[in-house]
C-alpha cells in the first residue's frame, strides 16, 4: 500500500485559489477525472474511491474527513476499468473491473469480480468456471456479473448474477466475499436476463426475452410469490411497443417500476405483480424523465428519485430526507450540491458540488458534529480558473419544433472579436442529452478561444417518451437537422464567427460530423470524429445479426438492414459512400478496445479518404476504449485537438 498525501494537498490548495496556471492547455483538461465514484462506508469511518493516476487507476482509502488518502487495490494501466465500488460491510469491499476482450470477431467488456479488505489485505477475485470447451456465444453471455443485492442482514455474502452454461442463461448466485464460494439459487428455465429481490435480498421477480427457437424480441416478466414457490409467466410484451417497463426492486410484494405510463415520461410506479398492472404513480415530473432512483445505503430500499432539468436534482419520499437535502443544497452557495454517499445513520456523507464553470468537487459532512470540507476536486489544477458560463439555450427547429440546448462563449479580452466555434453534439443518440454543468470538453475548447455549441436534438433523453421517439430512425436526417438549425439560430445571433467552424462529435457525435461533411461541404472549416461511425448501413448490418433486444434496437432506432429500401437509406446517408462530397479536413480517433463502435467504421473509412486525396489524419490507440478513458489515450486525444483545432480555426 502507499500513501498519497500531495495531490490532496495540490486539491485543497487550488481549491483556495493559491495554485493558478499560468495558461490552461490541453493538459489540464486531457487528464481523468482525479477522483471518482466514492462510496461512504456503513459506518461511516472510511470512504473508498477511485484514483486515477498516470500509472492506472486504483482503489484507495481514507478515514472520514481526512487528507490522508491509501491505496490499497492497483489495477493495470491500459487493460483495466474499474467499473463500481460496493461496501459489504464497513471492512469488506466489493470492487467490479472490466477488461476488452475479442470474442467471435467483436470486442466485450468482460467483468471480473473482487473482494477486498478495506486494509487491502485478503483480495479474492470472485468468479465460477467455465467449461475450456465453451463456444463463444457462451464466452459473450459470461462476460457480465452483475450485483443482484448486497444482503443487508447479511455480511459476508452478495447475490451476484452470471451466466451459468448449464441453464445457458443467467443465474443467481449466494456468494461467500472471503472465501470466492458459489451458492446457485435455483435454475434459469426462464431465459431471465435481470433478476430483482425484494428488500430482505430475496429473488422474486425476473425480466428476460421470450425463450424460441427462432429470433425473438418479445420482453417476459416472471415472479413467485416467495422462494420455494414455482415462478409464473405473468405478462409479455414486444420489444418497442407499448410503455417503457425498467423493475427496480420488488417491495411490499409491488415491484417499483420507471415507466412512461399515461404521462409519456419516465415516472416511478407501483405495479401489481400479480395483477399485472400499474397502481399508483410515485414520482413524476411535468417535464422532464426520471433518470433514477435513491437508495438507501444498504440499497434495500428506495428512497427517492433524480432527475435532471438543467442540473441533477433529487426528490425524497420522507420528509427527513428532504430536510437534509435541503441543508446541503442552501450549504453550498453558488453550487448545485447533492448527496452523493452516506453512512447508515445518515449523519455522514458526500456531498457532490457541481456549476457550469468549475470542476466538480466531493465534499464531506458531519452533521451529528457539525463538522465539513473539501474532501477532493476531480480537476484539481482547474480550480481558481477563469473559465465561461455554460448558457442555456432554446429556438424552434424549422418544422416549429422547440428545441434546447448550451452556448459556451470563451472568456476573452476583446469583446469586438467574434470567435470560431466548435459545434459539438453529444454521442449516445438516443436516450442520452448535454448538461450545463462543467464538461472537460466544453471548457478546453473555450480556453482555447473557441465558442462551443450543444443542441439536445430530436432522440435526446430526458425530455419525455415522445421527444425521444422522435429521433428513431433519424440519423442523417431530422436529428442532424436539428444541429444545422441551431447552427443556423446561433449565425443569426451573430455572436461568432461562423465562417469559421468545426463540427467536431463523439461517438454518434463523429457520426454527425462526418454526415456534416458531405452534407454540408461549404459550411465548416473543419471535421473531428471520435470513435465515430463512417458506414451506418454496415453498423446496422453487423449488430442485426445478433438476437433479441439488440436486433430490435438496430430496427427500431437505427433501421433494417435487411430491408432493401432501408439500407438503401442507410447507405445514402453514411459518409464512406460520399466521400467525393467532402471538402474539409477531417480528423479521426479511434481505439482498438471500443467495444460500442468497432474500431474499422475510423480505419476503413481513412484508408478510403486517403486513397480519394481527402485531407484526412488518423490516430488509433492501442488500448484505446470508446471511452478513451486511458491516462496515456485521453491526453494524447486532447493534444490533437489542440493542434489540428489551432490549425484549421485560427
Amino acid at each position: 500500500m502507499k500513501k498519497i498525501i500531495l495531490t490532496l494537498f495540490l486539491s485543497l490548495v487550488a481549491y483556495l485559489g493559491y495554485a493558478k496556471t499560468p495558461a490552461l492547455n490541453y493538459e489540464q483538461f486531457g487528464s481523468l477525472p482525479m477522483i471518482q465514484y466514492p462510496s461512504v462506508s456503513p459506518n461511516g469511518d472510511y470512504i473508498a474511491a477511485i484514483y486515477n493516476a498516470k500509472d492506472g487507476p486504483s482503489i484507495v482509502i481514507s478515514a472520514f474527513g481526512s487528507a490522508e488518502v491509501t491505496t490499497i487495490v492497483q489495477l493495470k494501466k491500459s487493460q483495466d476499468r474499474i467499473e463500481l465500488i460496493s461496501w459489504v460491510n464497513s471492512t469488506r469491499l466489493l470492487i467490479t473491473a472490466s477488461y476488452s476482450e475479442s470474442i467471435g470477431n467483436k470486442r466485450f467488456r468482460r467483468d471480473r469480480i473482487f473482494s477486498v479488505n478495506s486494509d487491502g489485505t485478503d483480495l479474492v477475485e470472485l468468479k465460477t468456471k467455465m467449461p475450456e470447451s465453451a463456444a463463444s456465444w457462451e464466452r459473450i453471455n459470461a462476460a457480465s456479473v452483475r450485483v443482484v443485492s448486497l444482503l443487508k442482514d447479511d455480511k459476508r455474502h452478495v447475490l451476484l448474477q452470471t451466466y451459468d452454461y448449464r441453464d445457458e442463461g443467467q443465474a443467481v448466485y449466494k456468494v461467500n466475499v472471503y472465501e470466492n464460494d458459489f451458492d446457485k439459487l435455483f435454475v434459469n428455465k426462464y431465459n431471465v436476463h435481470a433478476w430483482i429481490t425484494n428488500d430482505k435480498g430475496q429473488v422474486l421477480f425476473g425480466y428476460g426475452t421470450e425463450k424460441s427457437k427462432k429470433v425473438t424480441d418479445v420482453n417476459t416478466i416472471w415472479h413467485r410469490k416467495d422462494e420455494q414457490s414455482e415462478w409464473q409467466l405473468l405478462h409479455k410484451q414486444k420489444a418497442y411497443s407499448g410503455e417503457t417497463f425498467t423493475p427496480i426492486m420488488v417491495e411490499n410484494d409491488k415491484l417499483l417500476v420507471i415507466s412512461d405510463y399515461q404521462t409519456r415520461r419516465q415516472a416511478l410506479w407501483s405495479y401489481d405483480i400479480k395483477a399485472g398492472k400499474f397502481i399508483n404513480k410515485l414520482y413524476g415530473h411535468d417535464k422532464y424523465d426520471i433518470a433514477g432512483v435513491i437508495y438507501n445505503p444498504d440499497r434495500s430500499r428506495v428512497i427517492g428519485v433524480r432527475y435532471f432539468d438543467d442540473y441533477l436534482r433529487e426528490h425524497y419520499f420522507q420528509d427527513e430526507d428532504n430536510k437534509i437535502a435541503l441543508l446541503v443544497k442552501n450549504s453550498f452557495k453558488g453550487y448545485q450540491a447533492t448527496i452523493y454517499s452516506r453512512s447508515e445513520d445518515k449523519t455522514k456523507m458526500l456531498v457532490y458540488a457541481t456549476k457550469d464553470n468549475s470542476p466538480q468537487k466531493f465534499f464531506w459532512l458531519d452533521i451529528k458534529n457539525n463538522k465539513g470540507g473539501l474532501w477532493f476536486s476531480t480537476y484539481p489544477f482547474l480550480e481558481a480558473q477563469a473559465m465561461p458560463n455554460v448558457l442555456p439555450i432554446s429556438f424552434k427547429a424549422d418544422d416549429g419544433v422547440e428545441l434546447t440546448g448550451y452556448l459556451t462563449l470563451p472568456v476573452t479580452g476583446d469583446s469586438n472579436k467574434k470567435p470560431p466555434l466548435v459545434v459539438w453534439p453529444h454521442g449516445g443518440p438516443i436516450g442520452i442529452r448535454d448538461y450545463q454543468t462543467f464538461d472537460p470538453y466544453v471548457q478546453f475548447f473555450a480556453s482555447q478561444g473557441y465558442a462551443v455549441l450543444q443542441v439536445n436534438y430530436r432522440g435526446s433523453g430526458g425530455f419525455g417518451s415522445n421527444f425521444e421517439a422522435a429521433g428513431h430512425r433519424e440519423w442523417g436526417k431530422r436529428m442532424q437537422q436539428d444541429v444545422y438549425n441551431g447552427f443556423d439560430w446561433l449565425k443569426s445571433k451573430n455572436l461568432v464567427d461562423t465562417n469559421k467552424t468545426c463540427f467536431a462529435g463523439y461517438s454518434y457525435g463523429g457520426y454527425a460530423a462526418l454526415t456534416a461533411a458531405f452534407q454540408k461541404p461549404e459550411q465548416f472549416r473543419c471535421v473531428v470524429s471520435i470513435a465515430g461511425i463512417s458506414d451506418l448501413y454496415t453498423l446496422a448490418e453487423k449488430d442485426y445479426r445478433w438476437q433479441g433486444n439488440i436486433r430490435a434496437h438496430i430496427v427500431n432506432e437505427v433501421g433494417d438492414p435487411t430491408d432493401d429500401r432501408i439500407a438503401g437509406e442507410l447507405q445514402s446517408l453514411s459518409a464512406s459512400n460520399n466521400i467525393e462530397k467532402i471538402k474539409a479536413p477531417i480528423l479521426l480517433m479511434h481505439g482498438r478496445f471500443d467495444t460500442q463502435v468497432r474500431v474499422e467504421q475510423s480505419a476503413d473509412f481513412y484508408d478510403k479518404a486517403k486513397d480519394a486525396g481527402l485531407d484526412i489524419g488518423y490516430v488509433e490507440f492501442k488500448y484505446g476504449t470508446h471511452y478513451l478513458d486511458e491516462a496515456d489515450n485521453r491526453l494524447e486525444a486532447f493534444k490533437q485537438l489542440s493542434d489540428f483545432l489551432e490549425k484549421h480555426l485560427k
